[in-house]
């Protein structure tokens, strides 16, 4: 009797660590997944706001008055998100420019996206060389 019951309570105690773990496992995966759906808010926030800028149509380029603008101060503005006429996160932009180690000036665009209703921020950046338009930098992604 007392085997039976020792067996039953190790049983048990791997069944809820068994349990645990697979909770766990769920959970990480769909944190990671809203993760990755940011990055994409953010990203799409960094490509519309590329394809703006340098949109020949405009006379002057939307860069070059994005350039004379950011000079004075940082130029920002939230994007809304849409998939299906639903909005599904917001980009917020912030445009600047920097100047590197090797005093290249840069226009930097960074977006910081977030999921509607949700916590986790993504952030990401591109840089546009302020003498070579076609001198583009990606950077890396952050929290």
């Amino acid at each position: 009797m007392v085997w039976v019951l020792i067996a039953f309570m190790v049983l048990t105690l791997l069944m809820t660590s068994m349990a645990f773990v697979v909770r766990q496992g769920i959970f990480e995966t769909q944190k990671q997944e809203e993760r990755l759906q940011t990055y994409y808010v953010a990203l799409s926030g960094i490509d519309l706001v590329y394809a703006a800028l340098m949109d020949p149509a405009y006379n002057p380029k939307y860069i070059e008055v994005a350039i004379s603008s950011a000079k004075a101060q940082p130029i920002t503005e939230t994007i809304p998100v849409e998939i299906g006429g639903k909005q599904v996160g917001t980009a917020e932009i912030i445009i600047d420019i920097i100047t590197d180690e090797e005093s290249v000036s840069w226009l930097r665009i960074r977006s910081t996206g977030q999921l509607t209703g949700k916590d986790t921020k993504v952030t990401t950046t591109m840089r546009i060389n302020t003498r070579n338009f076609n001198q583009v930098v990606r950077e890396k992604v952050t929290n």
